[in-house]
């Protein structure tokens, strides 16, 4: 009877120490993006798919050094958001993820028709869902991202892209989630890409980042990524701080 007790709770003890299954959505919290995929590939519902391409495409964008391998992981999450719409046709969260998918493949192969998709798919969001912060904050970056890529002459003439417009929609995005520490960091590190001039505010920006809790493993890597610009810019290393913003932007890091 004693050894059967005993047997009993051995059995218990070893059960809770092996890790319970975790879903995605509690993956990507924690920041174990690349965990994500299978998980919410598994589950398979719009919101694990629109998760398990969001995370892909956080590793294709933060962590990968290799240009043909984060192609290769934005058509992954592509596949993963056109799931996700196949579920949910009028999901606006998937249709988001969509346009990023699309913006980021025509970043990496150079492509003004690929581009102008992206802003098409992105200002639909944004009149369908005027109140997305997130919408607004990819709008903002797909405006400086081509006055970034081409300059400001060419982005404006081939694509209609404005910096002005950037600010403005990285402004909006504040005042519609002044919680996100996601939107300060990536419009004060797009502000530092455009211009040194931006440093006073860029560093108001960046200050903020670090005052707002993360509230998951996206804004928490974020937060670690801006976390050594701050310094540069308070001892006017400008030059030293554009030069490591440019790098913690998506894609920084392809050889």
């Amino acid at each position: 009877m004693i050894r059967s007790f005993l047997a009993v709770v051995a059995v218990a003890t070893l059960a809770a120490a092996q890790p319970a299954w975790a879903s995605a959505a509690s993956l990507f919290h924690d920041g174990r993006f690349a965990e994500v995929a299978a998980a919410g590939q598994a589950e398979g519902t719009a919101a694990s798919l629109i998760l398990a391409g969001r995370a892909t495409l956080i590793v294709a964008s933060f962590q990968t050094t290799d240009k043909a391998v984060a192609k290769t992981q934005v058509d992954a999450a592509d596949r993963d958001f056109d799931a996700a719409l196949a579920r949910e046709p009028n999901n606006i969260d998937a249709a988001l993820m969509k346009a990023q998918a699309v913006g980021y493949r025509g970043k990496l192969s150079k492509s003004p028709g690929l581009a102008k998709e992206t802003r098409t798919r992105m200002e639909a969001v944004v009149q369908r869902d005027p109140g997305n912060a997130l919408a607004w904050a990819s709008l903002a970056g797909w405006h400086a991202g081509a006055i970034s890529t081409l300059g400001k002459f060419l982005a404006g003439t081939l694509l209609g892209a404005s910096q002005k417009v950037a600010i403005a929609d990285f402004e909006t995005a504040l005042a519609k989630d002044p919680k996100s520490p996601a939107h300060p960091a990536f419009y004060g590190l797009t502000l530092l890409d455009l211009s040194t001039d931006n440093a006073p505010r860029a560093t108001q920006l960046l200050e903020t980042v670090q005052r707002l809790p993360a509230r998951d493993g996206y804004e928490a890597l974020l937060k670690r990524q801006t976390v050594d610009v701050l310094p540069l810019l308070r001892s006017g290393d400008v030059r030293g701080a554009q030069i490591l913003a440019r790098r913690l932007l998506p894609f920084g890091k392809l050889a």
